[in-house]
């Protein structure tokens, strides 16, 4: 039988489905229809897939059992749970979010470390921390962004008391870490097996499925919806790194290719920069409690110091930034280049990292490399080329 007979075969079986209590699925349909004439069940179960008139799943015979739906009062109303009590709720996502170069990944070590340590965040009040009485604890942190021998270890040493066997590590150089995407069988065995409190991802960009939209609010909504069922089922809680969008935009725009992740996050902190020096986490979004002041924060040799607090928020930072931002391109990159530096381990970082921080902050390669021609006339900075062959790269340094 040729597929032009049989799926005008199967277009009369679908013809006889109704969907009711009463009539045949269509798979039991398919067997009898078997039974009477020389027709491959296997084959049209195939075709009937491709039709969309029944699930891809693998051939069998499928039964549909009614999950168990609560009543109100059969709900027991809960508390909510904190890992870092007012910042960071159990069982929920929170986003973590800036420009390239903010040090995202430092404040995601500082967090790592003193949840494995069960010692103080360097943004919670010391009152909040006595209240807790937190233990060490597990964190699973994934990275597609770096190393983890040559960055993450060192990033993470840096930040005071850790304790390195509660944190487990996937990164760069794993060739596991792309199948691990959100929504995946991989990420949920994974947690299951591990049992972390604490996941953290970084950036959600590269942890969504090949070809994803992220400008699709339904994927997109699934997909965050999905993560917290995960942190529900497996008792654990989500941090998910992300980029941000162009300084002019704030609140729920500022974040990176959807304002999706925005929505289906329960707390959301956008970290930016004031000057060379000093950086700012402003917690734009907390649906569980009030949302705190602003932590004022450097990165000195690599660790995370703590400045102070103020009432201002990511807008009125980015609003004067934006407006002094207006002047010669070049003169810009070459200071965005040194506040870069000065927040990276031994005041270096490589090209490639270097470059793509620059994209990512809405600059062109091609400006880029004229600035960082000029400030090695200048003598701000050294190159230094190590490795060979794939391992060849450039490393930039800042001169004292």
């Amino acid at each position: 039988m040729n597929k032009e007979h049989l799926r005008e075969r199967l277009n009369n079986l679908a013809m006889s489905y109704d969907g009711s209590k009463e009539s045949k699925p269509l798979l039991t349909l398919l067997e009898e229809e078997n039974a009477r004439q020389d027709l491959s069940v296997q084959l049209a179960h195939e075709e009937l897939t491709k039709m969309l008139l029944i699930p891809r799943t693998p051939f069998s015979k499928q039964t549909v059992e009614t999950p168990h739906i609560k009543t109100l009062n059969e709900v027991i109303e809960k508390p909510t749970e904190w890992l870092i009590t007012n910042y960071i709720p159990k069982n929920e996502v929170t986003i973590l979010c800036g420009d390239g170069g903010v040090g995202k990944g430092f404040v995601a070590s500082a967090i790592v470390s003193a949840i494995s340590s069960g010692e103080q965040v360097f943004f919670e009040s010391e009152e909040e921390y006595s209240k807790q009485s937190r233990k060490p604890q597990k964190v699973l942190f994934i990275s597609s962004e770096e190393d983890i021998s040559k960055v993450t270890k060192r990033k993470m040493l840096k930040q005071g008391t850790l304790i390195q066997k509660n944190i487990y590590v996937l990164g760069a150089e794993n060739e596991y870490t792309y199948k691990v995407k959100i929504g995946s069988k991989e990420l949920e065995k994974l947690i299951h097996d591990i049992k972390p409190q604490l996941v953290i991802i970084d950036p959600i960009q590269a942890f969504l499925p090949p070809n994803t939209n992220m400008s699709d609010k339904t994927t997109m909504r699934d997909y965050m919806g999905g993560l917290k069922a995960l942190a529900v089922k497996e008792d654990t809680t989500f941090i998910v790194l992300a980029h941000t969008n162009k300084r002019e935009s704030y609140g729920r725009q500022r974040v990176g290719d959807s304002a999706e992740i925005w929505d289906a996050s329960r707390s959301v902190f956008i970290l930016g920069r004031i000057d060379d020096n000093t950086r700012y986490m402003s917690q734009e979004k907390n649906n569980l409690a009030k949302t705190q002041p602003t932590t004022l924060y450097e990165i000195f040799d690599g660790e995370v110091i703590f400045k102070g607090i103020t009432d201002k928020k990511d807008k009125d930072f980015s609003n004067a930034n934006f407006s002094k931002s207006k002047g010669n391109p070049i003169d810009e990159i070459m200071s965005f280049i040194k506040q870069v530096l000065k927040g990276n381990e031994n005041n270096q970082i490589t090209n490639k990292e270097l470059k793509e921080i620059i994209e990512n902050n809405g600059y062109s390669s091609r400006t880029y490399e004229r600035a960082k021609k000029q400030m090695k006339e200048n003598n701000d900075i050294t190159t230094k080329t190590t490795g060979k062959g794939k391992e060849r790269e450039m490393i930039i340094s800042l001169n004292k």
